[in-house]
């Protein structure tokens, strides 16, 4: 094991009490992190050091799509109204990176100016040069949502060699920069355009390491029927699954998210409740930002320690004198065994490590007599990063969460609204059609049922003959149990006319998609219960 790990008590006394996740992150990093990878050239074979924009910066969502797949308009439709410099159209339009952020008024900053911007956390982008800064730029618009989080919005990606050529930049290299700092990757697809193109295969292979964040979006599923529509899900599932490696399925989001009338609206239900779970998940990003943060420095920690240990293994091996180039190509070989021998000697997780192939091309270019040893006291202090400091501030998010709000979407129920889809809680019920339910039944509704099963002298029917009765509804056992214990108020296994009613409004009620409340509310009781109550 490592030797710097002893010393439990130098730990306590280095670790602080932070007043913020952010905070305690961005001065971690700082302190403990940056300098061991500055020390070992971790910059040059991962990713640039961290800002502290990038520990500030609200939540970020990219959208990666084909041509006409609808992402500059699925942005529209979440904000309510364009972008500066927007433009839809059934051409690509997009041609460029925008980031559409919050602004006390509406702007558009070149990229050149955006990259300077240390309230913005895209100064790293400068390592892409001039032509990727030319076709990248800022939108600043006040309005609610985007004081939640920021959408990245991407050029529409082409089937052709030509493009890939003449981009002027590595799309695929950028679009892994934004996807390993977003919190949700969202994929669009045209319900007319399931296939991947060359480039669009490589722009989702490049994302790889960030697949908890992938969410797919099947757009404009309105112009197909159901049958059609089925068929178009498993034709998307196949040819995703011959792209995004996973044993599991990617969550995948069916309906259209513009404004426009729906085509087919055989479906409508199905696409609110798929727009309302996806709006809602949008909406819950400021909870769940700083927790990604927090994961995704404790990944780069566990990786900047594994490289330190590879690096300083290499410089071990060096000769002293001669035949540095030869002892360097068979170090670089054999790079696999290397990783082996320091996983079990150290206590590593061979899977900390990074990809052998990526780390060999990488080794060919530098000098492996110019590296650095490992430094004890610096290790020391990133073990008690992450075996002290960090778990203390994952106890710090459960609080924190707590105080941050949603984000404000319109179409997430802020007011009543029969067409609510979700509450602004995430709930999976409209309010209002809720609230229409929380009403004592219509007992004449029901007569004529109750009394075709011939209920007894004391106008009862028998718990055998009432549940043959509520099995017509097809609902689980397990619901309609649920139902009978709050139907059967007087507990004693048979319904009363009252009671069937209840309990087939309770039926109705669930049938159309709300939870059973736990106790049955007063506002459902006969007024003869309420008085007993």
């Amino acid at each position: 094991m490592f030797r710097w790990l002893a010393g439990d008590s130098s730990r306590a006394r280095d670790s602080k009490a932070f007043r913020d996740v952010a905070e305690g992150l961005q001065k971690l990093y700082r302190e403990k992190l940056a300098p061991v990878e500055a020390e070992h050239d971790f910059h040059r074979f991962y990713s640039p050091p961290l800002t502290d924009a990038d520990f500030c910066a609200r939540p970020m969502v990219l959208l990666l799509g084909q041509y006409s797949s609808g992402k500059s308009t699925f942005i529209r439709h979440i904000l309510g109204r364009d972008y500066p410099g927007l433009r839809i159209g059934p051409e690509p339009t997009t041609d460029k990176f925008v980031a559409v952020c919050h602004g006390q008024q509406d702007q558009s900053i070149p990229g050149n100016a955006a990259v300077v911007d240390r309230s913005l956390p895209f100064s790293q982008l400068t390592s892409f040069g001039n032509a990727f800064l030319s076709r990248f730029e800022c939108a600043k618009m006040p309005c609610a949502p985007l004081e939640a989080f920021t959408l990245i919005d991407t050029p529409g990606i082409l089937s052709g060699e030509k493009q890939r050529v003449q981009r002027g930049y590595e799309f695929e290299a950028v679009a892994k920069w934004f996807a390993d700092r977003v919190d949700m990757i969202l994929l669009l697809f045209d319900v007319a355009k399931l296939d991947i193109s060359d480039e669009f295969r490589r722009a989702i292979l490049s994302i790889k390491g960030n697949d908890h964040k992938i969410f797919v979006v099947l757009n404009k599923a309105d112009s197909c029927t159901t049958p059609q529509l089925m068929r178009v899900y498993g034709a998307l599932m196949w040819n995703l699954g011959k792209v995004i490696d996973t044993p599991e399925v990617c969550r995948v989001y069916l309906g259209s998210f513009w404004d426009r009338p729906l085509v087919n609206d055989e479906q409508r239900r199905l696409f609110a409740s798929e727009e309302g779970e996806l709006f809602t998940t949008l909406s819950q990003l400021p909870r769940n930002a700083a927790v990604r943060k927090l994961s995704d420095l404790i990944r780069r920690a566990r990786l900047a320690r594994v490289h330190a240990c590879i690096i300083d293994r290499l410089k071990k091996k060096m000769p002293y004198m001669f035949g540095h180039a030869q002892r360097q190509r068979e170090l670089i070989s054999k790079l696999p065994q290397l990783f082996e021998e320091i996983a079990e000697e150290k206590g590593l997780a061979l899977g900390d490590f990074p990809d052998p192939k990526l780390m060999q091309d990488k080794l060919a270019a530098f000098k492996f007599s110019s590296f650095k040893k490992l430094s004890s006291k610096k290790m020391q202090a990133l073990e008690n990063m992450l075996s002290v400091d960090l778990p203390k501030l994952v106890e710090m998010i459960p609080v924190e969460a707590g105080r941050t709000k949603l984000a404000e979407l319109s179409q997430l129920a802020g007011r009543a609204s029969p067409f609510a889809g979700v509450s602004v809680d995430g709930q999976a019920e409209p309010v209002v059609g809720k609230r229409h339910w929380y009403r004592p039944p219509d007992i004449e509704k029901y007569r004529e049922e109750f009394m075709a099963m011939s209920p007894d002298a004391s106008g009862r029917v028998a718990g055998q003959v009432g549940k043959q009765n509520l099995i017509e509804s097809k609902l689980p056992s397990t619901t309609l149990h649920r139902i009978w214990t709050l139907a059967d108020t007087d507990r004693d296994g048979c319904l009363t006319m009252y009671e069937f009613a209840l309990a087939k409004h309770l039926v109705a009620m669930r049938l159309d998609g709300h939870d059973l409340p736990d106790e049955l509310p007063l506002a459902m009781a006969a007024p003869q219960y309420v008085e007993d109550g």
